[in-house]
């Protein structure tokens, strides 16, 4: 005759599988949060560096000046000089103000071309100028450097050098 066995896992067994499973978890915690701040940093810097080149982009293509700068907290002003707020890219029919024009230049166009909104929370980012303009040769009214780090403890930082050439590189 055959014997019946019974198929399954006792209680112990199930118990050891959750405890490594805990010990697993507990290791691998530290360095995902430290994934999800470096990648927040990525993304943050990559969008930053878009926009300006954008700017740059579309100052030589429309023949008129482009304004980067940082904007208030609830609004499409340059009113700042906090980049965690966001930042804006706009007409600047006006050197002297250095503010976003109410209608672009053409009238066909929407002013601020780009509106982005504040960075995350754990993020800081510094810049050496409140607002950075492209004029139509593609040069930029000053040279500046817009530095992206983070809150933790976690050494990533980022930064984002326009030269007065109007050249961008990303370090």
């Amino acid at each position: 005759m055959f014997s019946k066995r019974q198929a399954g896992v006792t209680l112990v067994e199930l118990m050891i599988v959750v405890v490594i499973a805990a010990i697993m978890a507990a290791v691998a915690a530290p360095s995902f949060s430290s994934f999800i701040q470096n990648t927040r940093l990525t993304s943050t810097m990559a969008q930053l560096t878009g926009d300006l080149n954008r700017a740059r982009s579309e100052a030589i293509k429309r023949n008129s000046r482009i304004l980067v700068c940082a904007h208030a907290v609830n609004g499409t002003a340059c009113a700042d000089t906090s980049w965690n707020n966001g930042w804006l890219v706009c007409y600047d029919n006006d050197p002297q103000d250095n503010a976003c024009d109410t209608a672009p230049v053409d009238g066909t166009n929407p002013n601020p071309m780009v509106i982005r909104q504040a960075i995350n929370s754990r993020l800081v980012l510094t810049g050496t100028a409140a607002t950075i303009r492209f004029n139509p040769n593609g040069t930029a009214n000053t040279a500046a450097n817009l530095a992206l780090c983070c809150l933790s403890a976690a050494p990533y930082a980022s930064s984002a050098v326009i030269a007065a050439t109007g050249h961008i590189s990303k370090l």
